[in-house]
């Protein structure tokens, strides 16, 4: 009997610290990643929301960052008939242009992007708001936890899968899951649970905006 407690109590250690090793690594790899995006200067994320329901519209975006100010925002909807509608915003070389609905380009004085400011430097607002979250908040949450998924090709480069749970805490904030980059660092894919949304993430440090044609 005392022999098999004492195996149990090894077991539960060894349990124990495996998780704690599993724990840290992850967060090791969150801190890589952090990095890594604070030092990108360019980069395009384009983001799928899709809907529980047939009936929903699903909405599709496209943001391109080229810092210190350049930024091209696209915006498109599909309703479950297939209907359509695109809106398009370029920013470049301090001037802003907008797409009209007869898919022509004109300059615009009112077109802008405040978000911009606070993303070159320190990465995308999205990343910031998870990956950046997740470093602070997870230690000092006792149900929260980083979980290693699976290896996946995004975009033909390898990232690692990392599923983030924060418990039921307070404040309380959705689990998600981040899959990055195994030799860049950088994210490739931050998908969300609800609301239902994949973020993939490419063109990091080589994303141009061009001037549209007028």
């Amino acid at each position: 009997m005392k022999s098999l407690l004492g195996i149990s109590a090894v077991i539960l250690v060894l349990a124990l610290l495996f998780f704690r090793l599993h724990s840290e690594s992850g967060l090791m790899e969150l801190a890589s990643c952090k990095a890594a995006v604070g030092q990108a200067k360019s980069w395009t994320i384009e983001s799928t929301s899709q809907q529980d329901s047939p009936s929903f519209v699903t909405f599709t975006t496209r943001n391109k960052v080229s810092c210190p100010d350049d930024y091209e925002y696209l915006s498109r909807s599909r309703t479950h008939d297939d209907v359509i509608t695109e809106q398009s915003t370029i920013h470049t070389h301090g001037v802003s242009y907008v797409e009209t609905a007869d898919g022509k380009w004109e300059k615009s004085a009112t077109a802008d992007n405040p978000q911009i400011s606070g993303e070159c430097g320190k990465g995308p607002a999205l990343v910031q708001s998870t990956v950046f979250n997740a470093i602070i908040e997870l230690p000092r949450r006792r149900e929260g936890k980083i979980v290693q998924g699976q290896l996946q090709t995004i975009d033909g480069r390898t990232c690692q899968e990392w599923s983030i749970d924060y418990g039921n805490e307070w404040p309380q904030t959705a689990p998600y899951t981040v899959c990055i980059d195994r030799k860049t660092h950088l994210p490739r894919r931050i998908t969300l649970g609800y609301p239902s949304a994949a973020h993939d993430f490419t063109g990091w440090n080589n994303t141009t905006v061009d001037r549209p044609s007028l």
